[in-house]
């Protein structure tokens, strides 16, 4: 049998050595690496064509019309650029915006509608999408080739508010006049055809309790169903003035009308008890002389007709909640 020399096997197992493995490998790879670096930088040198979609901005809208349709929020542009080119286009269009000038917008011929409709020929500005994508850049089309503006004629117009408001007031206390509303008035802006159909303003229902001071309350507008309507503020003031009040009394004689001719009449009890509220600041200036009590003849109540109906006709204006104590008197009739 033949022996194998040690030395030849050696030299053997030195070719195949794991140091030696690493070293071809590593050529290999760096090959590998440059060859398709090359590649790719052949390959993307090449012009390609794609469609890429950008956010829109349309610029230079007419200023005494005012948009009723939403337009495109994108448009889409097929694009003639190198790969690299395109590459980079697409990875920042999410980001990027493309301005749109619309200042020579054209109408519709034979347009009868209400509104004003006008058109917009988006591939008559490719020259301006490519300067804003890049000279090196061709822009061949943009989709939609038309887009259509619907107009209406700007206006402005003053509503009043209405207020959506309940309140309650601590005890002893009262409205001192009216709510005051700021502004009570408001001036808003839009299409002429929205605003012809708004005639007031009203705010969002509220509700204040336990009112003891005077104080304003802000309080929002409802918003508007159509974002065209611009009413300048969300929301407005509530002034509630607000007074402290006692409880005071009254006694007065009760004026009997509508007696016939040469009759008498007299009421049992001769006077009757009102009470009302005041603010302590007024209470001094009511007199009973500011009052006037009525009974009316012909307003009989009761089973035989011998009562009579008494009616507060006349109260002071710094006064509030007045009431007869004892709304009925009886009455007796002679004839003088």
């Amino acid at each position: 049998m033949k022996k194998t020399n040690p030395s030849q096997s050696n030299s053997l197992l030195s070719k195949f050595s794991p140091k030696r493995l690493d070293k071809r490998l590593s050529v290999f790879m760096i090959c590998l690496l440059f060859s398709s670096m090359f590649w790719l930088l052949t390959a993307f040198s090449k012009e390609y064509t794609a469609e890429v979609s950008f956010n829109a901005c349309f610029l230079n809208l007419p200023s005494d019309k005012i948009l009723i349709k939403d337009l495109p929020s994108k448009v889409a542009v097929k694009i003639k650029a190198s790969g690299f080119s395109l590459l980079g286009v697409q990875y920042s269009a999410k980001l990027d915006t493309l301005f749109i000038d619309a200042s020579n917008v054209k109408k519709y011929l034979n347009d009868n509608n209400a509104n004003e409709i006008y058109y917009l020929l988006l591939n008559n500005q490719l020259s301006l999408m490519a300067e804003q994508l890049g000279g090196s850049m061709k822009v061949e089309k943009i989709y939609p080739d038309t887009v259509t503006f619907v107009f209406d004629q700007k206006a402005q117009k003053i509503v009043p508010v209405k207020l959506n408001l309940t309140y309650s007031f601590a005890k002893q206390y009262q409205l001192k006049g009216a709510v005051k509303i700021i502004p009570s008035s408001i001036l808003i802006k839009g299409p002429k055809t929205l605003l012809n159909e708004i005639d007031f303003l009203e705010t969002e229902a509220h509700q204040i309790a336990q009112i003891e001071a005077t104080k304003r309350h802000i309080i929002p507008l409802k918003k508007s169903n159509n974002q065209s309507v611009d009413y300048g503020i969300a929301s407005i003031v509530a002034e509630i003035p607000t007074e402290k009040y006692t409880e005071a009394e009254v006694v007065l004689p009760v004026q009997v009308k509508n007696v016939p001719f040469g009759y008498v009449v007299k009421t049992f009890p001769a006077q009757v008890k009102v009470k009302y509220n005041v603010s302590l600041q007024h209470y001094d200036l009511v007199k009973p002389e500011q009052f006037l009590i009525e009974a009316n003849i012909n307003e009989k109540t009761g089973i035989s007709n011998n009562r009579i109906k008494v009616n507060l006709v006349k109260i002071p204006a710094i006064v509030s909640k007045a009431k007869i104590i004892n709304p009925q008197v009886e009455f007796i009739m002679r004839k003088l």
